[in-house]
């Protein structure tokens, strides 16, 4: 691999900025020899995502370019999800070489002060607001499952096996209506941080660790250029053994849809005579 190409494994954004939104994303090849995370950072349309190939190298990486050009060309994202994983299992079924590849994915649209979020797989989705931080998709991994039905802490299991076996994924079945896929929907304020992650990212960091620095970073408003290398560089520095990619998108001031209520009224004064 040559140094050009080296450098090609590493991408930063810079500032990007939309309406009522500022955001920010990094991916980092890490030790892997090919990056196989995609990413969306779109403030312009509200549209974020994190997407995590696999299937090896090439076919990964083609899973997760599949999966963003599937998201950025439909703007429900249920729909795209569903699209996405159409194209991955059609790709797969007409090279066999290809056998295997599909992708996980956590994505988010932001509209006004809603954020909706849908989500397949081990790439997460998080959220600092003035209350705390919280924690909006569950990894669909057999280890994350393992957890649940035990109801052991976070540092347990870590322990135990299955960590990367994900039991939803993009490409990997057919699959008919829309329960597989997460979803749900929070109400933004202003200063509020989304992160979305890979698993190259937060399998290597405690969770008390990291909400702590979403925390910090909500109260002292980081910059989310700043964030998204700081998480990166946290997980180089601990050892990620995987892509590493963070998108964070800070909420400047959510546009709030007036009510008819309100809207009747101003119509109303606007005519009534001086």
């Amino acid at each position: 691999m040559t140094v050009g190409q080296r450098e090609a494994e590493s991408e930063r954004t810079g500032a990007l900025e939309g309406p009522g939104l500022v955001a920010a994303a990094r991916s980092e090849r890490g030790p892997r020899e090919r990056n196989e995370d995609a990413y969306v950072c779109r403030p312009d349309l509200g549209l974020f995502a994190v997407i995590d190939g696999m299937g090896g190298q090439q076919a990964g990486a083609e899973a997760a370019a599949m999966a963003r050009e599937a998201l950025l060309g439909e703007r429900d994202l249920l729909r795209a999800f569903l699209n996405a994983n159409e194209r991955i299992l059609r790709a797969a079924q007409k090279r066999s070489q290809k056998k295997g590849m599909g992708c996980v994915a956590s994505a988010v649209r932001v509209a006004g002060d809603k954020a909706r979020v849908a989500h397949v797989g081990d790439t997460r989705v998080y959220l600092a607001g003035d209350a705390g931080c919280e924690q909006l998709t569950r990894d669909h991994t057999v280890a994350a499952h393992t957890q649940e039905q035990l109801g052991i802490t976070d540092a347990g299991a870590k322990e135990m096996g299955g960590q990367n076996q994900v039991t939803r994924d993009l490409g990997g079945q057919t699959r008919t209506g829309e329960d597989w896929i997460d979803t749900c929907e929070v109400t933004l304020e202003e200063g509020d941080l989304l992160v979305l992650c890979s698993d190259g990212v937060h399998c290597v960091l405690e969770s008390a660790g990291l909400f702590g620095r979403l925390r910090d970073a909500r109260r002292q408003a980081s910059s989310p250029a700043t964030l998204a290398e700081e998480l990166v560089d946290v997980a180089l520095a601990a050892g990620t053994r995987d892509n590493s990619t963070v998108v964070v998108v800070r909420c400047l001031c959510p546009a709030r849809k007036e009510s008819i209520w309100r809207k009747d009224i101003l119509a109303w004064m606007k005519r009534k005579p001086a």
